[in-house]
């Protein structure tokens, strides 16, 4: 009986633990952009290299958006000017992977960036060509935890 009811706790524990860990997708859909804003396109294409890592980006030294894993997107909406996009492993202490900066963001335009697969884990933010960056991002979906 004893047994019968720790193994009861351990399930119910795994299935509330797991359940935080849960994320909806949706596949890539163009936004429509406001004219007072820029939206970066951040994605991460299918990859072998890192599958199971989550990343996350800091934007401007201030504000954490992610996660951010494999064969996934990120919209960000900015306002028109600079914006610094820092690429970080969500692990303890945090890595920077790499880092880019936006000199003149413009309103009403769209950027894609690409978070480029390198050996050893790494990975390489690229500004990609917006023809480019719209065929490769189309095959992604973006995720949200629940």
């Amino acid at each position: 009986m004893v047994k019968r009811l720790m193994l009861f706790c351990g399930l119910l524990f795994a299935v509330l633990t797991m359940q935080g860990c849960v994320m909806t997708s949706v596949p890539y859909q163009a936004l429509q952009v406001q004219s007072d804003e820029a939206v970066v396109y951040l994605y991460r294409p299918e990859s072998i290299i890192s599958r199971g890592i989550h990343f996350s980006a800091v934007l401007n030294d201030k504000e954490t958006i992610g996660p951010f894993i494999n064969n996934s997107y990120i919209p960000i909406h900015a306002k028109p000017g600079v914006l610094k996009i820092v690429l970080q492993k969500n692990s303890f202490p945090k890595q920077t992977l790499d880092s880019t900066v936006y000199d003149n963001l413009e309103s009403g335009k769209v950027y894609y960036l690409k978070a480029k697969p390198a050996l050893f884990g790494l990975y390489k933010l690229v500004k990609m060509d917006p023809a480019v960056g719209k065929a490769e991002i189309s095959s992604t979906s973006y995720y949200q935890p629940n």
